[in-house]
């Protein structure tokens, strides 16, 4: 009897079919089995190119249409979890690929830092992305730096900000982003760490300062963690919050048990840098170690 559209009463068909009521019904069934996945942590997360595909033909293209929605800070049916495949060119140091980039947070940073921050989403990849050229080690990997120090200078105390991984990450993974993409994405403002002294290397953190990280940039250990765990305590964590997609110790893996850096650095070393292991566990390497892949994360807004 469900597919019944009607009765025939004395020769009148009377309906009793109601199909928006049954789009509706079918939609939050849908949705409910959605919360359930994600509940067991089971969630596979959706292609937005298809789920949206509608309203992106309207808006040109996929990026377009993210940055109209995350303009009007509408963020109706979007899921952390959900993803666009971006198609990454090839060049001196980053060889062709397409990275899987997942909503890792959704305005995690809204009118905050010292300059109000406007409506974002959090993009970050599903697996850590591949290294090319003179910059890669083993094939496909990055050191952090090429020398053992996690320290900043003179000109620039915060240690991330002057490495090898995010000197790569902007001068290399970012002009091989697509244009349209590049042309959506804001800079991540940062309470980042600084560690210098002019009379050596330091094992500790200095303080820290407001600090542009740019438009693509690594994960700390606050966001991937909830917590500081090999980073100095307090200044490792300026702002930085939890992102939500890291919601258990497999999800940090994400199907792929590949070490990958963070841009946090260890407490109690003068060259150690904080990074996410192969099974998913923190913990830290020398800034040269070669087996660290990098995983760049960027904010569309």
């Amino acid at each position: 009897m469900p597919n019944v559209r009607g009765f025939d009463v004395n020769g009148q068909t009377c309906l009793n079919k109601d199909d928006f009521a049954r789009e509706v019904a079918s939609n939050a069934t849908v949705l409910e089995e959605f919360d359930r996945q994600k509940s067991i942590g089971q969630y596979p997360g959706r292609s937005l190119a298809d789920t949206f595909a509608a309203e992106i033909a309207a808006k040109g293209d996929i990026y377009a249409w993210l940055h109209s929605r995350v303009q009007a800070a509408d963020f109706s049916g979007l899921r952390i979890g959900d993803y666009v495949d971006v198609p990454i060119t090839a060049g001196a140091n980053v060889p062709a690929q397409t990275v899987r980039y997942m909503i890792g947070a959704i305005d995690p940073y809204y009118r905050c830092s010292d300059s109000p921050m406007g409506h974002h989403v959090a993009f970050v990849p599903s697996a850590p992305v591949l290294v090319g050229g003179s910059k890669a080690s083993n094939g496909s990997y990055i050191k952090w730096n090429d020398t053992a120090t996690n320290n900043g200078n003179s000109t620039t105390k915060e240690p991330y900000l002057i490495s090898k991984l995010h000197g790569w990450e902007i001068s290399d993974y970012l002009p091989a982003l697509p244009a349209a993409l590049r042309n959506v994405l804001i800079s991540h403002r940062s309470l980042a760490e600084q560690r210098y002294g002019s009379a050596g290397g330091l094992t500790e953190a200095s303080g820290w300062g407001w600090a542009d990280l740019g438009k693509v940039w690594s994960l700390s250990e606050m966001e991937v963690y909830g917590c500081p765990v090999w980073g100095s305590k307090g200044y490792s964590v300026g702002m930085d919050c939890h992102f939500p997609i890291f919601d258990s110790t497999a999800s940090r893996l994400m199907g792929e048990r590949v070490t990958w850096w963070l841009r946090s650095v260890a407490g109690g070393s003068a060259s150690g840098v904080c990074d996410v292991s192969g099974g998913g566990f923190a913990g830290s390497y020398s800034a040269v170690y070669e087996w660290v892949r990098p995983r760049p994360c960027f904010l569309i807004g």
